[in-house]
């Protein structure tokens, strides 16, 4: 059975980036959005919720947020990696607890109850604010008038913003599949090309095995050219 590995959303460049970002240059929520996982590299269930028992959990609210200390407070939910699986009684494979049949034989799966999945307990977060982000942060929060209780992005549904930043991306001009979790490929292959390692990069963005961070880079060989260039050779 293969592997997964990861989201197919293909890389922006930099002007790319900057396109889409001039989309939403008139809407605030989204301007804020994209800003937020741009610059932070995070996953959109840590700011935005996951589904969890078929109720929306997590997301960040504006308690979370510390603007004296440029931190965010996030919370990663993941399940028990014993709990995630089932196992096909005919050939012994391992498939998604969603999958109705085996991936490898067909053979129909024992039914999983979902609600009954005990999910391991959150992992906190800190989400450093640079400074290209907090101004809007802060005029966002104020401008929607947000206690602190309130989720910062849950106004609209997951599914929508799904299907709104390949629509914003298309007006951008850009012929490229892109979806929100393409954002932290586009962060971690900008701190890659910048030089950073990836045991720095996995202190940012929250990946528990910093080797995973090859997963996400899409570093090709001229952007490495005019480093090469400045190699004592």
């Amino acid at each position: 059975m293969s592997k997964k590995v990861g989201d197919k959303s293909e890389l922006l460049t930099k002007v790319e980036m900057d396109r889409l970002l001039d989309v939403v240059a008139g809407d605030l929520y989204f301007t804020t959005l994209y800003r937020f996982l741009r610059y932070s590299g995070r996953r959109i269930g840590e700011i935005y919720g996951t589904i969890r028992n078929k109720k929306l959990v997590g997301g960040i609210k504006v308690k979370d947020i510390n603007f004296e200390e440029d931190q965010i407070i996030a919370y990663i939910l993941k399940t028990k990696k014993t709990k995630n699986k089932v196992i096909c009684p005919i050939c012994n494979v391992r498939n998604i607890i969603t999958n109705a049949f085996c991936s490898k034989c067909g053979n129909k799966l024992p039914n999983i109850d979902l609600e009954s999945l005990k999910y391991s307990e959150p992992k906190k977060a800190i989400i450093s604010i640079q400074p290209e982000y907090k101004d809007i942060l802060k005029l966002y929060i104020s401008k929607n008038k947000l206690t602190s209780n309130d989720y910062i992005f849950r106004e609209k549904s997951l599914s929508y913003l799904k299907k709104k930043v390949k629509k914003d991306a298309s007006k951008a001009g850009i012929d490229k599949n892109f979806s929100l979790h393409g954002f932290r490929h586009y962060f971690i292959t900008r701190c890659k090309l910048a030089g950073l390692s990836n045991d720095q990069i996995a202190l940012w963005t929250g990946h528990v095995r910093p080797e995973t961070i090859n997963i996400y880079t899409h570093i090709t060989p001229q952007d490495v050219i005019s480093k090469i260039r400045m190699v004592d050779l």
